[in-house]
């Protein structure tokens, strides 16, 4: 999707020591790094030691494969070997029960930890899953052997959780770019660590068609390749004369079964989408007889928005739907998912009005305009995913035809498109760009391939699926949203998720008034050593210095810096040396520019140890950011 670019109101995403109200401090003692924070938990008195002789009994035969997959984490973390069976032991046990009184839906679970055993009790086998995730937490976050050998400490506590919302989702876009199935399945893996239980996949859009259609072998033959390209997105150079598309890839539809397995083994639920009418460079260049103009396209390796390209399909043409409900009854065999998403957006529809196909049936089906034709064209796909037995799910977009009825609808450009969905009774996914999109940088946009806007971790930490306004029980949750134009690896497609996802995680689930900004900083520094151990790359951008402009009395530039967490110095210079503790610290009063300083350099340190990356910011780029009113 190409998205817009935001301005944040009041620029107070920045802000030193980020304020959100805490319920009764929500306990959230330091002894426990849990990410996300559950509804209750009472610190015991003492600790359980597990020992490579403990044992993991499940609640019967038939959910061995669940304690099993406990027993596989703990030996990656401890070494233990440890034993899964019906065991009889009384001491020194992780025992799972089956108990239907628990509330809280069928994801929700009590972990008790006492000096002798650790209990899980859940109704389903959701609970019991992420019941693990949290004892796994409980864990210290480096295991050395030695420590391994005398026993690792898990310290006693009493937890009752379940989740504010059902939908806690990410969406990769592997159109942009493809990433493998061994990549989508540990991203799998990291988002089910942290509760997340829905991976939303772009599967199609301008850059490449990504999932075999059997019965439209064309799509993957032609749609899922094109020309080389590196770097920066916008602006690449069209293919040449008899260049060869060779980069991209798909997924085979045994490809699809086997990730749609592996998410329900770690409790993800896979969300397919297909975006149509836009977006539908890759598909056309499949099958050219589907667009307005019928000409021969190529798979776009670049920016999209070119007059020569044609990305729509055509709203007038009857063997358009005929073809989609081909791809809609492969795709509904494939994923179990209730949902099957039709995109839906950013419809370039001057094309249609150009079409006499599409022009008539804008007369024959009495509507008014281009965009009238919009609303038809989606009403009609989603009538075809009904009677797939599937809900339709698409992108809000703002029709006077309206979106169909029986679509859920996800809230993209802010939260209105959610409100006033909402309220007329349709369900709703919220991921308004400006706080969840992860493709959005999180740095100073000097130092980062920035093409859209700025989403910091503390700006994600602020996400609200719950606006003012919006009918809550229609609010099935939110979602963090990667397109990835600037993501060409698995390297920096975890360093666009994490920390960040971090902060989706703890409002998904403990809800979005259940948050302390300085608290979570603190669990999410501790969890990146278990990152690294993961080998999984992140973002530590949180710590850098924010540079920014402001004009004085007599429109002079000043600089003011400051950070996104409380307890980091400043360091700077202007003289093109690089700062270190020993240069001029930060004092929190705008900084005059010396005669002739062509930038500014600065540093963020922390009990003496550098933190933040050293930044190199031109004087002339912060004249541009602060324009003189």
């Amino acid at each position: 999707m190409i998205k817009i670019v935001f301005k944040l109101i009041g620029k107070g995403v920045f802000l030193i020591g980020f304020l959100i109200f805490s319920i009764s401090a929500l306990a959230q003692d330091k002894d426990f790094r849990l990410i996300p924070w559950p509804n209750q938990l009472e610190k015991g008195k003492g600790e359980f030691i597990l020992k490579a002789s403990t044992s993991i009994v499940p609640p019967s035969i038939k959910d061995k494969e669940l304690a099993e997959l406990l027993a596989l984490r703990l030996k990656s973390l401890t070494g233990y070997d440890l034993k899964v069976a019906n065991s009889a032991a009384v001491n020194n046990v992780i025992r799972f029960l089956a108990d239907e009184h628990i509330k809280g839906g069928k994801e929700a679970y009590q972990l008790e930890v006492t000096g002798g055993n650790v209990v899980i009790k859940a109704a389903k086998p959701e609970g019991w899953f992420y019941a693990m995730q949290t004892l796994v937490q409980l864990l210290p976050a480096n295991i050395d052997q030695r420590v391994a050998n005398l026993g690792v400490r898990i310290p006693a506590v009493k937890i009752a959780d379940a989740p504010h919302f059902q939908w806690r989702g990410l969406m990769v876009d592997v159109s942009r770019n493809f990433f493998s199935k061994e990549v989508i399945k540990r991203y799998i893996l990291q988002m089910s660590k942290y509760k997340m239980n829905v991976l939303h996949l772009h599967l199609t859009d301008n850059q490449g068609w990504r999932i075999e259609i059997k019965s439209l072998p064309k799509l993957t033959e032609v749609g899922a390749w094109r020309v080389p390209r590196t770097g920066y997105w916008r602006n690449q150079k069209a293919p040449e004369a008899g260049e060869k598309a060779t980069k991209g890839g798909f997924y085979t539809q045994d490809d699809i079964r086997e990730l749609v397995a592996y998410g329900q083994k770690h409790f993800v639920e896979l969300v397919p989408e297909i975006d149509v009418p836009g977006h539908s460079l890759a598909l056309i260049a499949s099958y050219p007889e589907l667009s307005c103009t019928k000409g021969a396209q190529q798979v776009l390796a670049g920016d999209p928005w070119n007059a020569s390209r044609t990305n729509v399909v055509c709203a007038g043409n009857d063997s358009v739907f005929v073809f989609l409900e081909k791809v809609i009854d492969e795709l509904a065999g494939l994923f179990p998912s209730k949902f099957i998403h039709i995109g839906g957006d950013e419809v370039s529809r001057a094309y249609w009005d150009k079409c006499p196909v599409c022009q008539q049936r804008i007369k024959d089906e009495h509507l008014k305009s281009s965009e009238e034709l919009q609303s038809y064209f989606l009403k009609r796909v989603s009538k075809i995913v009904l009677s797939k037995g599937k809900q339709p799910l698409g992108w809000y977009e703002n029709l006077p035809g309206g979106l169909p009825d029986d679509m859920a609808v996800m809230s993209w450009k802010d939260d209105k498109g959610g409100i006033l969905s909402s309220n007329k009774g349709q369900q709703v996914v919220m991921t308004p760009a400006a706080y969840t999109y992860l493709d959005f940088y999180q740095g100073d946009q000097y130092l980062e391939n920035a093409i859209f806007s700025v989403n910091r971790l503390s700006t994600t930490f602020q996400f609200n699926p719950i606006p003012k306004g919006i009918k809550e029980e229609n609010v099935m949750g939110g979602q963090g949203s990667l397109w990835t134009e600037q993501v060409p690896n698995e390297r920096k497609l975890q360093a666009m998720t994490w920390p960040r996802a971090f902060a989706l995680s703890e409002t998904l689930w403990s809800g979005p008034a259940k948050r302390s900004w300085s608290n979570f900083i603190d669990r999410v520094e501790s969890h990146l050593p278990v990152l690294d151990k993961d080998t999984v790359n992140y973002s530590r951008y949180f710590y850098d210095a924010i540079v920014s402009g402001v004009r004085g009395a007599d429109k002079t530039l000043l600089i003011n810096l400051s950070t996104e967490i409380e307890g980091l110095k400043i360091y700077y210079s202007f003289d093109d040396t690089d700062p270190d503790p020993y240069y001029p610290v930060y004092a929190g009063i705008p900084l005059s520019i010396p005669k002739g300083a062509q930038n500014i350099r600065v540093i963020t340190y922390r009990n003496g140890v550098q933190v933040g990356r050293l930044m190199k910011i031109p004087v002339t780029e912060l004249e541009r950011r602060t324009p003189v009113k």
